[in-house]
């Protein structure tokens, strides 16, 4: 695409990037009969805002004829990279823009070494799972979106308890069991913000959440563990949780707990990637 410039993201940018990124998906997943995934446009201006003022948090803008046409962003906070939301105004769809906002992160993603880069695709977006295809992505795991009020029920034994800074270091090495490594930054980003919670059983902790939705995730040494953090949640945030596909335990829990599977996802990397070790849910990053 002639005329286009790749910038770095900047605070200034929040209201018109909040519009095209709610714009973008809601074009999308009306056009293919699904639920707008960033949900309402002062969720997407509250996004846009929040990521702008983050550390750890790199954006970069589209320009066309100096007028911004598309953002994407990374979680830069770990070892691995999490990409997204990457989003283009509808009106400049299929014409590079969102190949040049990848490159750009990807090039930044080399230039610093990082371990790995990740994301995940929503599976009804052909186009975007052909483009990350094309730039080196893998398949790693299909994933499926669930919402709704789980069941009240308790796992024996089993205790669900704010997490706290005390508790980082736990977290982090059931972190590093399962995926082979820890994502200690983002941990500590929302134990500060008083979302995150652990479970205990036997007076250790064996797994842990950040939140509950799309912005967060979760791990445990067992599925035991991930379910009874589930069951302390009073409601799922967006979409709701992303649920491995694979996990056959998992997935028969949320269908026989009453969730509603609401679409697909597809979980694909660049780079280090373990498979991984006992129970997890991913965020819309990875």
């Amino acid at each position: 695409m002639t005329g286009l410039q790749i910038r770095e993201a900047k605070a200034g940018d929040a209201e018109v990037l909040g519009r095209i990124f709610f714009d973008s998906f809601e074009s999308l997943a009306t056009r293919h009969a699904f639920p707008v995934e960033p949900g309402t446009p002062e969720f997407t201006d509250f996004q846009m805002k929040s990521m702008l003022a983050a550390d750890g948090i790199f954006g970069v803008v589209a320009e066309r004829d100096g007028e911004i046409i598309g953002s994407g962003f990374q979680d830069e906070r770990g070892a691995i990279v999490g990409v997204g939301p990457i989003s283009v105004d509808p009106s400049a769809m299929d014409v590079g823009v969102g190949r040049a906002l990848m490159e750009a992160l990807l090039q930044r993603s080399r230039d610093r070494a990082v371990a790995g880069v990740r994301l995940v695709q929503t599976a009804y977006h052909y186009r975007s799972l052909s483009l990350y295809a094309k730039l080196g992505f893998a398949v790693r795991e299909p994933l499926s979106a669930f919402q709704g009020i789980p069941k009240a029920a308790a796992v024996p034994g089993a205790s669900v308890r704010p997490a706290t800074v005390d508790d980082m270091q736990a977290c982090d090495a059931i972190c590093l069991a399962v995926h082979g490594h820890d994502r200690h930054r983002e941990l500590q980003d929302w134990v500060s913000a008083g979302t995150a919670r652990v479970v205990e059983r036997g007076g250790a902790i064996t797994g842990y959440a950040t939140g509950f939705g799309y912005g967060w995730h979760a791990v445990g040494r067992t599925d035991d563990d991930v379910v009874a953090l589930l069951q302390s949640a009073e409601m799922f945030i967006a979409l709701g949780i992303l649920v491995p596909s694979r996990n056959t335990a998992l997935m028969a829990w949320c269908l026989d707990s009453g969730l509603r599977l609401l679409q697909q996802s597809t979980l694909m990397s660049i780079g280090l990637y373990n498979e991984p070790h006992g129970s997890w849910l991913p965020s819309i990053g990875y």
